[in-house]
């Protein structure tokens, strides 16, 4: 088998790297269904399925996983997934987003592209919302047994923040008033966040400050994500958001600004999830996740603040969760060093799909820089990385 070509690259001085991992939203089950019945995956499957398997009797029944995580069933047979709908909730899409990103990763080892290889070339990593997580694991640098391990306590670890951070928020399901109410609307029945693209950011700060002084401390709106210049996440009350939509839906229309609810089911990045503390920090210790920023040998940046993941130390566990689930996202910190750097050549993005790729390539643009951004999960790019 040939080396890989971006390999080849990175070894004759022409290529450095920057690693990224996608956030929530995104669908996951077909890229990841394609590597389960690939023999040279078993031993990867294996241990992220059986991290699942060993969880399922304290997770399964809760108020974030009603009909269960058979996910070994679920790639096994299609027909036994219960609804799209399902796959998209917080407690099954965190955990098997990060799988499937993680298969994505498996096949550039597969493909002659180890890990130890990735992280030699590479002069950082960074991950949107979830992604922060995966990409901190990558940059620990693991083989073998110790990196299967490794994988195993990490699906542990978002397969319990996942349903934690139901706990947090254990309105599962919008109320038949507030799908009809967002129908009405000409939307589609509503999450707790909402993507609205268009127009800069101080519009849109300047509107959901006008509603929030109508809707009351307890069912205000955050801005959650900041994506790009013209793309931001809205999180709150799914009856707050489909305020939203009503009170400035001439505008919205007039302007063509588009007003895409996400697939999840949890208001993540804003301080409604601040209860997620108390719920998952004693799930962190009975896992054994213990790894502290001193593992990681590649600075892994935040997207809330652009710290360095390894600064974190014993406090690297905690940092993780709480910028994922609770701190705002602005993608441009991410990006940053990228267009700081002019030694990245490219960036390396492991998915899910093209939403990342794409974030990432509106950002850079904004930010003066043209750096490539190769998607794994894209097969023409797949063909330029091996």
């Amino acid at each position: 088998m040939a080396k890989p070509a971006l390999l080849q690259q990175a070894e004759a001085g022409s290529a450095r790297l920057y690693l990224q991992f996608g956030g929530q939203g995104a669908p996951w089950y077909k890229e990841l269904s394609k590597y389960y019945a690939e023999p040279a995956f078993k031993k990867f499957f294996d241990a992220a399925l059986n991290a699942i398997d060993e969880e399922r009797p304290r997770v399964e029944g809760t108020v974030g996983l009603p009909h269960g995580i058979d996910a070994r069933g679920w790639l096994e047979d299609e027909s036994k997934i219960p609804s799209e709908d399902y796959l998209g909730c917080a407690a099954v899409s965190i955990p098997m987003i990060q799988m499937t990103q993680l298969a994505h990763v498996e096949n550039l080892i597969q493909n002659e592209f180890p890990l130890s290889e990735m992280i030699k070339y590479s002069i950082g990593a960074t991950g949107h919302s979830q992604g922060l997580i995966p990409a901190c694991l990558m940059a620990m640098n693991r083989s073998g047994d110790d990196y299967y391990e490794a994988v195993a306590k990490y699906v542990k670890y978002l397969l319990n923040l996942g349903v934690s951070a139901q706990k947090a928020y254990p309105q599962f399901d919008p109320t038949t008033d507030e799908i009809a109410e967002s129908e009405s609307l000409g939307g589609t029945a509503p999450a707790p966040m909402v993507a609205v693209l268009g127009e800069d950011h101080a519009g849109m700060e300047r509107r959901v400050q006008e509603i929030n002084s109508e809707l009351g401390d307890d069912k205000k709106i955050y801005i959650s994500l900041y994506n790009t210049p013209a793309n931001r996440i809205l999180s709150s009350h799914r009856s707050s958001l489909v305020a939203f939509h009503k009170k400035y839906k001439q505008d919205i229309d007039e302007k063509k600004l588009k007003f895409v609810y996400l697939r999840t089911t949890c208001p993540f990045h804003c301080a409604m999830m601040e209860p997620v503390r108390e719920i998952f920090e004693p799930e962190i210790k009975r896992i054994g996740f213990d790894y502290k920023g001193s593992d990681l040998q590649i600075p892994v940046y935040s997207f809330y603040d652009k710290a360095d993941m390894k600064t974190a130390g014993a406090d690297l566990p905690i940092k993780m969760y709480v910028d994922m689930a609770i701190q705002t996202l602005y993608w441009d910190k991410s990006m940053q060093p990228v267009a700081d750097n002019k030694d990245i050549t490219h960036i390396l993005d492991f998915g899910p799909g093209k939403t990342s790729q794409r974030l990432s390539m509106e950002t850079l643009a904004a930010l003066g820089s043209e750096t490539p951004v190769l998607a794994a999960a894209v097969p023409k790019d797949l063909k330029s990385i091996l």
